[in-house]
């Protein structure tokens, strides 16, 4: 049975699939409890990638460390590289004049990072 895209029986809008007998899906109405009748859902491509947050928050920032390779600066959450990237490069050319860190190294850890997972069978 294919999609509808309205109630039958009391005309509203129709959102939602819900999970019937045999792994079939079946619309279902929120107002009136109306369901449809069960189907065989569309097939999906099954990714084996995924984009994760790469730090706490989500968001670019960056961290700073002295010549012994110890932090001295961890930024606060961007949302632009860009942003992230000129507060760093001040942060880092401060730093850098103070005698007991210098020379430093500072990383911009990116907003996400694509992980991609092992696809297995049986």
């Amino acid at each position: 049975m294919p999609k509808i895209k309205n109630c039958p029986d009391c005309g509203e809008e129709l959102h939602s699939d819900c999970w019937a007998g045999g792994r079939k899906l079946q619309q279902k109405c929120s107002e009136c409890d109306w369901k449809g009748e069960p189907r065989i859902p569309d097939t999906q491509k099954i990714k084996s990638t995924k984009k994760i947050c790469a730090g706490m928050f989500y968001g670019y920032h960056y961290e700073i460390f002295d010549k012994y390779g110890h932090i001295s600066t961890s930024s606060r959450y961007y949302d632009s590289k860009k942003e992230a990237h000129k507060e760093m490069m001040e942060d880092l050319t401060k730093e850098n004049t103070w005698p007991d860190y210098s020379p430093c190294t500072a990383i911009l850890w990116p907003s996400e990072v694509t992980v991609k997972g092992e696809s297995f069978k049986c």
